[in-house]
């Protein structure tokens, strides 16, 4: 494992790294431009490392643990427009919601095998409405939460053809709504569309 974070052109070639001192397994990334911060989740240290644009390390931030800013093997990140950043604390089975000063105000999720609980959560991800996308590697789908952490619904199951997946991990929201999910042992990138603002009855 090189431990590292790798900095790309749009063409693919290999700017610069960094990283390769502080990191022991980088798994999530996300960059806060209004701060000028990238967040790294670094599975195997139980915690985040903050670094500037340019490399800088800044801080560590979490431990290993199961109170609020500590994680259990934290694995996906995510910055919504408000620069709230959500952490798929993995094996703690939930999401940790981290204000853009780092301040955890918010969890949700325990381990459990029904709508609403979490088996191995890694990709999160929040629409322009506010609604929060996990995919669940153990469940082979994704959930969808309202602000409060309550669910909403959920699409997917165990399979290979168009709607199905096999170990899904990271997942991505574009400003059309469009969601893009990595269908892990699949191989391949399987693209949703939220039509509308749901209401799902509330």
């Amino acid at each position: 494992q090189l431990s590292r974070v790798c900095v790309f052109r749009t063409d693919g070639e290999c700017l610069r790294t960094f990283g390769d001192t502080y990191l022991k397994r980088p798994v999530g990334i996300a960059y806060h431009p209004a701060r000028d911060v990238i967040y790294v989740a670094d599975t195997a240290e139980h915690n985040l490392k903050l670094f500037k644009r340019s490399g800088q390390f800044i801080e560590t931030l979490g431990s290993r643990g199961t109170g609020p800013g500590q994680f259990n093997f934290p694995t996906y990140l995510w910055i919504d427009a408000t620069g709230n950043l959500f952490i798929s604390d993995t094996l703690n089975y939930r999401i940790q919601i981290l204000s853009s000063t780092g301040q955890t105000f918010s969890t949700f999720g325990e381990q459990g095998d029904r709508p609403g609980y979490f088996g191995h959560p890694s990709g999160v991800a929040t629409d322009q409405f506010g609604h929060i996308y996990v995919t669940d590697r153990q469940f082979e789908n994704v959930q969808l939460f309202d602000s409060f952490g309550r669910i909403l619904m959920s699409f997917g199951n165990e399979g290979h053809g168009p709607g199905e997946f096999w170990l899904p991990s990271g997942i991505f929201i574009d400003d059309h709504n469009w969601i893009y999910v990595a269908d892990t042992f699949n191989k391949r990138i399987q693209i949703f569309e939220l039509l509308e603002n749901p209401s799902y009855g509330n």
